[in-house]
């Protein structure tokens, strides 16, 4: 029995890689582009949610947020209840080990706690470089070469020693940037030299390559992740060793598949409807997306919009289709949607705002007024914990 390695990058866009057409990085990226030419990569891979711990959950839990009995992000208690991807791997005899960054173990794990009973922990010291909001300091940061290489001799000897016990199951989880490195997607030749390392232990038909969520990266004038689930921040990169004899795959697969992507040769499952969710039912800031073939449908909790866009004629979901008529903010008066935005599938627009209403309303549950008051207090101190929590320099 072979081992088995899942790498995930925190906040990796597809965007980022040759494989998914970033030109900046083409020729920089020679194991992960040999990895893709062996294998399959998927292009309507969605995570479950657009932030780490939720994530986690639903890929190693295979449920969604809202099958989740969770009322708001919290630390849990206690370990996930029910059969997740470690303990399926520890009954089938592996080894099962975790490794990221210390940080983690605070800013992830006691939110997620889907790890088994018998999953072991190596939790780096400063393999993350902090930035952005999570990184308060003067000035710019600059790259540093060295502290890079470091980094990736101290994940190399790291991976050496969790080798002893073969056959494993081992997540990497490597961070938003790795050490030496100065922003999000700044890092890609040296998160391509870890799948390198990575190479050295497993045998390429074992490696999987993915994220735990994307980032906006611009897009909408906005950066970072957690609150939407536009493409940018749910559409990950997937990149498996080839299944079914396809080098391709271009249905629409959801990371609670993880199980199967992980140890089936076959592909994963498609379904008629897969979601992805900012938040747990009683926050306030929850945004629900539900795709089914080519359509995605947004539901905005807060202010109660609804979108839905053509993903194969719009990728970058520019146009909402879910009005007929549309107001124009410069002339001020409303007009036929169809009238001015060219668009062939009009006529079937009425059948697919009402399927997927109806499936948002399946599953959609609304807090009770008591749960609502408790939310809005916790909205009320959360910029207090965000600036306690923030590191300084």
């Amino acid at each position: 029995m072979k081992s088995i390695v899942l790498v995930s990058k925190d906040a990796l866009c597809r965007d980022y890689l040759p494989t998914y057409g970033n030109k900046y990085w083409a020729g920089k990226t020679p194991n992960i582009d040999v990895l893709a030419s062996k294998g399959t990569v998927f292009y309507n891979y969605f995570t479950a949610a657009p932030s780490s711990a939720m994530s986690y959950l639903s890929m190693f839990t295979g449920q969604y947020p809202y099958q989740m009995k969770m009322e708001t992000y919290r630390p849990l208690n206690s370990q996930y209840e029910g059969v997740t991807v470690f303990d399926k791997a520890y009954d089938m005899g592996y080894s099962c080990h975790v490794l990221w960054d210390e940080d983690w173990i605070s800013m992830a794990k006691r939110y997620s706690e889907c790890y088994g009973q018998h999953t072991t922990f190596h939790n780096m010291k400063s393999i993350e470089q902090p930035v952005g909001s999570h990184f308060i300091h003067e000035g710019f940061l600059q790259p540093n070469r060295n502290l890079s290489e470091e980094t990736l001799n101290r994940i190399d000897q790291e991976i050496c020693e969790i080798m002893r016990n073969e056959p494993v199951f081992l997540w990497i989880h490597l961070p938003h940037v790795i050490n030496g490195s100065i922003s999000y997607g700044s890092d890609i030749d040296i998160f391509d030299r870890c799948i390198g390392i990575i190479r050295k232990y497993f045998d390429d038909s074992r490696i999987v390559i993915t994220a735990d969520h994307g980032n906006m990266n611009g897009n909408r004038g906005k950066l970072c992740y957690g609150f939407d689930v536009y493409n940018p921040s749910i559409r990950i990169p997937l990149i498996t060793p080839r299944k079914a004899n396809e080098s391709a795959h271009y249905n629409n697969v959801s990371s609670v598949n993880m199980f199967d992507v992980l140890f089936s040769s076959d592909l994963p499952p498609t379904h008629e409807y897969i979601y992805s969710d900012s938040a747990y039912y009683v926050q306030n800031h929850r945004k629900l997306a539900i795709i089914s073939g080519k359509y995605k449908y947004i539901y905005n909790k807060s202010s109660g919009l609804e979108e839905l866009y053509d993903m194969d004629y719009d990728p970058n979901e520019t146009f909402s289709l879910m009005e007929d008529y549309i107001f124009d903010v410069d002339r001020k008066v409303k007009s036929p949607s169809r009238e001015l935005y060219f668009y062939l599938d009009w006529g079937y627009l009425p059948d697919v705002r009402s399927k997927m209403r109806t499936e948002k309303n399946r599953i959609w549950v609304n807090p009770t007024v008591r749960q609502k008051l408790m939310n809005a207090g916790k909205d009320l101190l959360r910029p207090i914990y965000d600036r306690m929590t923030r590191r300084k320099q």
